[in-house]
């Protein structure tokens, strides 16, 4: 697997200048990743105030279950378990497009194309370093989050290819950049699965290093609160705090640590006898 860099040495040198924009099904990530609730490797922190959403930041597993509700209510079937409740679409812009003008084009969007908007993050910390000058290189893009279920109906959006080949020449047209020819569909959709199957890893790592570093900051505090609490605080705090330990998450696997190293210290004991 390729890094982040070249990734993203990719995109910008296909994408520059060009309009895009292909829509797909909305991951579990999406909304965190959007919100930068999470930390990424490509994003530089002190840009991300630069950043801007808008729209309607109800979890999307709320919407979905809604949306659910509805489809059963308008139509008297439960929704088909490939059912695309929120789709996601990334497109690219200008540096001297504004936020306001992002907005603009947005809403017209949704009316032009009779879609329900839910958000828009337009993000602007995310690029690379060019390997021989070392220049940022940004990669100014924005995700737009519709509803994929017609609300009045209950009915899924359908979209052919001459719909699909309008909102590229929408895109194009409304943020006067060169359109994407179709004969690089291809090969965009190839670098946009590469890009999410480098941030699934990213994600991936992230986690696993998160969860490491929160089980040995948990068990590290715990032992050294639990003997702090034993020797200094009265009987009442001690058991409210053991009794908070025992209900904690990692709680089990704290006591069981404990556990093997007191058994491990009986037998150490017990040998030196």
């Amino acid at each position: 697997m390729g890094s982040p860099e070249g990734v993203c040495d990719a995109l910008n040198s296909f994408n520059m200048e060009k309009s895009s924009i292909h829509f797909e099904n909305v991951k579990p990530t999406s909304q965190s990743h959007n919100l930068r609730q999470r930390t990424f490797d490509y994003v530089r922190k002190e840009l991300t105030p630069l950043n801007k959403s808008y729209g309607n930041m109800t979890p999307h597993p709320e919407v979905i279950e809604e949306l659910k509700k509805i489809i059963k209510e308008k139509t008297g079937r439960s929704a088909q378990a490939k059912a695309k409740f929120l789709i996601e679409g990334v497109f690219l812009f200008k540096e001297e497009h504004s936020d306001a003008e992002l907005v603009e084009v947005v809403k017209n969007f949704g009316k032009k194309f009779n879609v329900r908007l839910k958000e828009l993050h337009i993000h602007r910390d995310e690029g690379h370093y060019d390997k021989t000058t070392n220049e940022w290189k940004p990669n100014y893009h924005a995700h737009l989050v519709v509803e994929n279920i017609n609300r009045e109906t209950g009915k899924s959006v359908k979209w052919d290819k001459e719909d699909l080949s309008r909102i590229q020449d929408y895109f194009a047209e409304a943020l006067n950049m060169q359109r994407g020819i179709k004969s690089d569909r291809k090969h965009l959709g190839a670098l946009e699965y590469k890009v999410k199957k480098e941030q699934e890893q990213l994600d991936k790592i992230q986690n696993e290093k998160l969860a490491v570093h929160n089980k040995r900051a948990f068990e590290i505090q715990g032992k050294v609160f639990t003997e702090y609490f034993l020797k200094t605080f009265i009987e009442e705090e001690r058991n409210e705090y053991l009794n908070y330990l025992k209900s904690h998450p990692l709680g089990d696997e704290y006591f069981k640590i404990l556990n093997e190293k007191e058994k491990q210290k009986s037998k150490t004991l017990k040998y030196k006898r």
